[in-house]
């Protein structure tokens, strides 16, 4: 009787949810718009960040905002900083009466993510823009360096820019600045220059705000609509979450259906994040003198790394007989063509050969299971196709 009674329950709390037309289209009418950056994967991609940010940075672009952004993107620093450090370079009043038309923009310009650079006013900006990524130890220290002797006569201006203003290894030095601060001011610089910026520039600055607020700094509005949507139907979505689909088991379980129907391999242990296989002609040919591996024993096998939102074919040379391992080892090394992606040098334990990706980083934005599926069988069937052959044939031809 209870389980009925929940059941029944359950049923009314998801059918609640799904008449309440009203708040679904509240979030919906958000989300349901085009988006160049959604469609083209650029909103994980810091270097387009960074390019986008360089585009807005340089006065003489074709985005109608001419000095705006850089103006307020220095002055902005300036008077945040200002009263911190009495020995800091830059003066309120004096940064506000600068002429701001003659900055020239460089793009990894020797490896520093953007420089603006006025001959005029002697003076140079560096950013330094991490979005997802860390700072590696001493890099703003080098970049540092490389602006003071690359401009010993300019006063230098060091920017860290983090979507929520982290500060820089180099804090004396860099100056953090976050993204929500940078937004504000290409916000206002629309409603500025509202009259020189063309409806297609609008449109893409407008995408890329969404996409700055949605992915990186947060959307207020939308975690607020978010919020309401489940205090309101807490039941059904605490039900809908528990019975979530889990892609990385999906996918699991399909690599193992296709791999157990090709008669010509051989599936390995495997787990969901490690799906190990090889073929009948490679295990015939390889002796079995693995350790501390598989059970089987095969030091050379193929496995698919179905982690860290990508997915991945690796051949793999595992631990095992020393010897054995060099030898396959060589093959490879003198025989690149035959194996794709680098070839470092060989480990102890685990040494890749050959890499091909199957399903790109962050794949998980694909709203339909059966378009990552179909993705994955197509380059399944170029594996076997291609690549196998020529791995098999290189490997029994030098063995």
């Amino acid at each position: 009787m209870r389980k009925t009674k929940i059941k029944t329950t359950n049923r009314k709390a998801l059918e609640r949810f799904l008449m309440d037309i009203e708040i679904l289209d509240d979030i919906d009418s958000k989300l349901a718009h085009f988006n160049v950056f959604e469609t083209l994967g650029m909103i994980h991609t810091e270097i387009r960040h960074s390019n986008v940010l360089s585009w807005l940075l340089t006065p003489n672009e074709n985005h109608g905002l001419g000095d705006y952004v850089i103006k307020k993107v220095v002055q902005s620093i300036v008077y945040q900083y200002h009263n911190d450090n009495s020995n800091f370079a830059f003066k309120p009043l004096d940064i506000s009466l600068l002429e701001y038309h003659d900055f020239v923009v460089r793009r990894e310009w020797r490896d520093i993510d953007v420089v603006a650079i006025s001959e005029a006013n002697q003076l140079v900006v560096a950013i330094e823009n991490k979005v997802w990524s860390k700072e590696s130890k001493h890099q703003l220290q080098k970049y540092r360096h490389i602006i003071q002797e690359e401009f010993p006569e300019y006063q230098p201006l060091f920017i860290f820019l983090t979507p929520y203003g982290e500060p820089a290894s180099d804090e004396e030095n860099w100056l953090s600045f976050d993204y929500s601060q940078f937004i504000n001011i290409v916000e206002k610089g629309m409603k500025v220059k509202e009259d020189t910026i063309s409806n297609r520039v609008k449109i893409f600055l407008d995408q890329y705000i969404t996409t700055v607020r949605r992915y990186i700094v947060g959307d207020d509005e939308l975690e607020k609509v978010c919020r309401e949507i489940y205090y309101k139907h807490k039941k059904a979505l605490d039900l809908i979450f528990e019975y979530k689909p889990d892609v990385y088991s999906d996918i699991a379980d399909d690599l193992k259906h296709l791999i157990n129907q090709e008669p010509e391999l051989i599936l390995d242990t495997s787990t969901k994040t490690y799906i190990r296989f090889t073929t009948k002609k490679l295990d015939a040919l390889i002796e079995k003198k693995g350790k501390g591996w598989t059970s089987s024993k095969r030091i050379p096998l193929f496995e698919f790394q179905n982690k860290n939102n990508k997915l991945v074919l690796k051949l793999v040379i595992g631990p095992g007989d020393q010897d054995l391992r060099q030898i396959i080892y060589n093959i490879a090394i003198n025989n690149k063509s035959a194996f794709r992606g680098k070839i470092g040098k060989l480990m102890t334990q685990y040494t890749t050969i050959y890499t091909r990706e199957f399903l790109p980083k962050n794949f998980e934005g694909e709203s339909n299971y059966e378009d990552i599926l179909k993705k994955i069988n197509a380059n399944f069937n170029q594996f076997l196709k291609h690549d196998l052959d020529s791995i098999y044939q290189t490997i029994s031809k030098n063995l």
